[in-house]
């Protein structure tokens, strides 16, 4: 049985059994741990300029086209905002339409054409529906354009192209020239102060 070397430390022992390496050992396991350090925290830096998603907008622009193509030949009626987003609405809603100072209960999930989810309202709050008051933060210019069409009990499915989402960089899930869709429900509109 190899010895163990006894060290005292605050009235309290501490065994390390170092003599089951000698001393050639340990250099060459620290050296081996420094280059494996050095490679893998250099290997990093390599990629950092690289574009991981091979994306570009024509790549985008025929995905959507094919994606609107569909939804049509399938019976949706897809409509266009003034800013160029596209929308199918699920339920209408009643009242007025959704303004700056208002505040809104809106339950939503964001994901890409495959089905995966990116976010969802479902994520951040208990009772999945999130309340903000409208145009008092920064959204993306889709989202925002979607939400204003809303009216309280009206559900939208959102097509917001990557121009009017996260563009040319991406964020987060969301590659560059990537299209986003939500699927939003407006459960509640209380008026602003005018």
């Amino acid at each position: 049985m190899a010895s163990a070397k006894i060290y005292h430390i605050s009235k309290k022992y501490l065994i390390l059994p170092f003599t089951l390496f000698n001393n050639n050992m340990i250099r060459t396991v620290a050296i081996f741990f420094t280059i494996s350090t050095i490679f893998i925290a250099t290997s990093c830096l390599d990629g950092i300029d690289e574009n991981p998603y091979p994306r570009t907008p024509e790549l985008e622009e025929s995905e959507l086209n094919e994606a609107l193509q569909k939804l049509v030949a399938e019976g949706y009626d897809i409509d266009t905002t003034n800013l160029g987003i596209y929308y199918i609405v699920n339920e209408e809603g009643e009242g007025p339409l959704a303004k700056a100072g208002d505040t809104l209960s809106l339950e939503y999930t964001g994901y890409f054409f495959g089905g995966q989810v990116f976010d969802a309202s479902a994520y951040h709050y208990e009772d999945s529906i999130w309340k903000f008051v409208f145009k008092e933060m920064n959204l993306i210019p889709g989202f925002e354009d979607g939400i204003s069409i809303m009216n309280k009990g009206a559900g939208i499915e959102m097509i917001i192209p990557s121009q009017y989402a996260y563009g040319a960089y991406g964020y987060g899930p969301v590659g560059p020239y990537t299209t986003i869709l939500f699927s939003a429900k407006l459960h509640d509109l209380e008026p602003g102060v005018e």
